[in-house]
């Protein structure tokens, strides 16, 4: 019964448990080595099973065994028998192939220790939340075993409309059935699917080991995947041998990175790659390069930037551009992280950011991707909420070129501005978020001092669709039902009136 000895203090790191050892007549001792496709030398931790009923626990043994007391009632006609599961400090491993029954007389010794095989390949569920409009997706589910793209077709159902990468398509016919010239979908490769409603998509299989799934990159944009199960920044993610060359970039549907060769660094440092998520990498390198993504585990990962006053649809559109800007306010380049940059067509947002320090250039940049369709005219508004102030007075446009790069380092995108107005000076009000969705409530931004008195709501066609009175709170106003434009009116008791648009989707 030497297992006993090496039992006290052990703790589960899956939240197994402890085993109740006072609750059984019995105990069957167990010297095993586990095999996890080869024996399993390093730390981990064993669990012996009856049903789901913990009855034994171990960590690895000096000798490299695993030495553990499964509990048992003694003299049963029919003894229970043990199941087993062991977590590696990453994952959890249920499919043993071992089953042991209750004995007195135990199993194995530290010379000749019983095998526990487990199969190293588990089958998961990678669950992807997919929103209405156009969604870049990729999987760490394996896909090399099977058919990925019938199994993506029947998990979107019904919501599903388009699905394509660079170079092929499928979509859906008004029979309910796929056609199209797209085949097959692999690990390595990007994919843009449409929904007509939110859905969540499953892949059911295994996860990938990403060092098998070979990514090719050339000259300008290539859609690819992330076959990983972890968010990562694209330092830890792109292996240690893979040199990008200077202002490389990947990009996703709400922001993206690029590198500088002469910090050796990828900014903003709020990116990071998103498992179920897929990117566009763009190479300036004439050459083909090849990469596998890598793993780190325990990276402490960047803080994403607070929830922003605009919020663009990045799922309306399949395409996007992305911009490094400074901004500029009566020609003096703004030093302030609460600066934050909106951009519109037709008053609806279309990308958004605040102004994040880089120290290598000592400069705030906007660093964003803006959606939509070629030949968009894209204005730019500001507001620093922290002030109370903001600008629409903006003599920067730009038109829209899906994949268009605006701006680097070195030469960045201006965004001319007037002068910085409080809003009540301005008669300007800031409602949020916008877009927002069907009967969602939403706020608006005045000066801190003013107390509203009427509300005032018309639709595209200027009629009034809601008139609300009284002291009304500007933090949670009542949702609209119908999609739409809407002119919104603030009226004050001190007599100051403010506007702006509102777009409902």
């Amino acid at each position: 019964m030497v297992a006993a000895l090496f039992l006290c203090g052990v703790t589960s790191a899956q939240n197994w448990g402890t085993p109740d050892s006072h609750a059984k007549s019995s105990n069957t001792p167990i010297v095993a080595k586990v095999t996890l496709g080869e024996t399993v030398q390093g730390a981990g931790t064993l669990g012996a099973f009856v049903g789901d009923e913990l009855r034994g626990l171990a960590t690895i043994h000096t000798d490299g065994n695993f030495w553990i007391q499964a509990f048992y009632n003694e003299g049963e006609t029919n003894p229970d028998e043990f199941t087993f599961k062991f977590y590696d400090g990453e994952q959890e491993y249920t499919n043993c192939t071992t089953t042991l029954t209750g004995q007195e007389e135990g199993y194995g010794t530290p010379n000749s220790p019983v095998e526990l095989v487990f199969a190293n390949e588990q089958t998961m569920t990678q669950t992807t939340a997919m929103i209405s409009g156009w969604n870049w997706w990729s999987t760490p589910i394996e896909l090399s075993t099977i058919n990925g793209l019938e199994m993506l077709e029947n998990s979107l159902g019904d919501y599903g409309s388009y699905i394509k990468t660079s170079n092929a398509y499928v979509r859906k016919r008004s029979n309910g059935t796929w056609g199209g010239s797209l085949q097959s979908i692999d690990n390595s490769t990007g994919y843009k699917v449409q929904t007509t409603d939110e859905c969540e998509v499953s892949m059911v299989g295994s996860y990938a080991n990403p060092a098998n799934h070979t990514i090719t990159i050339q000259n300008g944009w290539n859609w690819i995947g992330y076959p990983v199960n972890i968010a990562q920044s694209p330092a830890d993610a792109l292996p240690s041998d893979f040199l990008p060359e200077n202002n490389d970039q990947i990009k996703g549907q709400s922001g993206y990175a690029r590198y500088r060769t002469s910090t050796g660094t990828w900014s903003p440092a709020s990116f990071t790659l998103q498992p179920g998520k897929s990117y566009l990498y763009n190479s300036s390198s004439s050459e083909v390069k090849t990469f596998s993504f890598t793993v780190s585990r325990g990276v402490e990962q960047p803080q994403q930037q607070d929830d922003l006053f605009w919020k663009g649809n990045f799922y309306a559109y399949p395409d996007n551009n992305s911009i490094l800007a400074v901004v500029l306010v009566d020609g003096e380049e703004q030093r302030d992280d609460n600066i934050e940059i909106g951009a519109f067509v037709d008053g609806e947002c279309r990308g958004s950011a605040r102004l994040e320090y880089d120290d290598y250039s000592d400069r705030y940049f906007a660093m964003f991707t803006i959606t939509g369709t070629n030949g968009d005219v894209v204005q730019f508004s500001m507001i620093n909420p922290v002030k109370g102030e903001t600008s629409a007075d903006c003599e920067t446009t730009l038109r829209f070129m899906a994949d268009d790069i605006v701006g680097d380092f070195d030469n960045p995108f201006e965004l001319k501005f007037g002068s910085m107005n409080g809003l009540a000076e301005s008669n300007c009000m800031i409602a949020y978020p916008n877009p927002v969705d069907k009967n969602q409530p939403f706020s608006v931004l005045i000066p801190e001092n003013e107390e509203i008195l009427d509300i005032l709501i018309t639709n595209s066609l200027g009629a009034i669709i809601r008139h609300e009175t009284g002291s009304i709170k500007a933090t949670s106003i009542t949702g609209i039902s119908v999609t739409g434009v809407y002119s919104v009116k603030v009226i004050c008791r001190s007599g100051n009136v403010y506007y702006n648009k509102l777009i409902v989707k």
